[in-house]
């Protein structure tokens, strides 16, 4: 331990530290909360619980620094009730999702490029040397901030961004490490910025797609929704006029900014007929649509998927799955 303290104490000094982040928040203790949203109008994740827990976690965000002092980096694990408000409608994530969620996983460390470190959620201070080079991954699912206490040097970042919009499937449920998150993976065969802006549990939504004020312009957006709607929009029109007022939403905030929409993948039970239509319905519907927008690529999600490889048999690909695509898309992507 530095015999002489010096915390990274100023938001701008933080981001400089987090990579795949779009801000840091100063809490009232002192700890940083490096996010992939904005929070300044928190009512788009407030209609649930879930929305608003799952939108305030760090999913994809890795520290990086070089340090130049003995220090630590001390962790605090944020719970959050998931319980609704009065008002609020109750969201069944059993009906939605066809069993409970597993939303276990670790905090990853990575030391001088060596071996992947699993942390337990509950650690909370993690010494470093003097000459380290640091990269520690926080959780996809679990919301924790971060303090450093010692002299330390940003790694530079990326030049510019990837913005991924989605639902569960880019945030990373599935995933239990998060070095091994889509987005994270992404990254490193891009040797670009991601942020993710996944959101598990959601449905198309203009609202949740978000101006841009962060480091790195965004030079592409990647988005993937669908299987929520398919489960809970009334008809195959309501899906295409909801999935239009996101591509609008993206065309007047990113003028001339290329989209990529990735279509639902593969789930267990594709072959029922639901209000909105079959699976492949549903498919052929977001194709047609999106490709009616001229700046927009169709990529098909069945095509890149791994249908033994999914993390509950049911919904969520797991991290072979996960590897398999980040490589199918990093072609389409470069």
């Amino acid at each position: 331990m530095v015999s002489e303290r010096s915390w990274i104490s100023k938001e701008t000094s933080f981001l400089a530290l987090s990579h795949n982040a779009y801000a840091v928040r100063v809490e009232s203790d002192g700890y940083m909360h490096p996010t992939r949203f904005s929070l300044s109008d928190e009512r788009v994740f407030t209609t649930h619980p879930l929305y608003r827990a799952m939108a305030r976690t760090s999913a994809s965000i890795c520290l990086r620094f070089t340090a130049l002092s003995d220090g630590s980096i001390l962790l605090k694990r944020v719970s959050q009730s998931l319980l609704p408000k009065p008002g609020q409608q109750v969201l069944d994530l059993a009906s939605l999702y066809g069993k409970p969620l597993d939303l276990f996983e670790t905090i990853d460390l990575e030391i001088d490029g060596g071996e992947m470190l699993f942390l337990p959620l509950q650690t909370k201070l993690i010494s470093f040397k003097s000459g380290q080079a640091i990269a520690l991954h926080l959780p996809l699912h679990h919301q924790m901030t971060v303090r450093i206490e010692g002299q330390v040097a940003p790694v530079p970042k990326y030049g510019n961004t990837l913005l991924c919009l989605g639902d569960s499937i880019i945030q990373g449920v599935g995933i239990h490490h998060p070095s091994q998150s889509l987005c994270t993976q992404l990254s490193a065969l891009l040797h670009r910025e991601v942020v993710n802006q996944g959101l598990s549990g959601t449905l198309l939504n203009p609202d949740l797609v978000q101006p841009w004020t962060g480091g790195s312009p965004v030079r592409t957006i990647l988005m993937h929704f669908g299987t929520n709607d398919w489960m809970i929009r009334p008809s195959l029109e309501a899906v295409k006029d909801q999935l239009c007022r996101v591509l609008d939403r993206i065309s007047d905030l990113y003028q001339d900014c290329p989209v990529v929409v990735l279509t639902p993948l593969w789930r267990s039970d594709a072959g029922q007929r639901r209000q909105a239509g079959t699976f492949s319905e549903l498919t052929e519907a977001i194709t047609s649509t999106a490709q009616s927008f001229a700046q927009v690529q169709v990529i098909d999600g069945r095509t890149v998927s791994l249908r033994e490889s999914f993390d509950d048999g049911f919904l969520h690909p797991n991290q072979e799955a996960v590897t398999h695509l980040a490589a199918a898309l990093a072609l389409q992507l470069a």
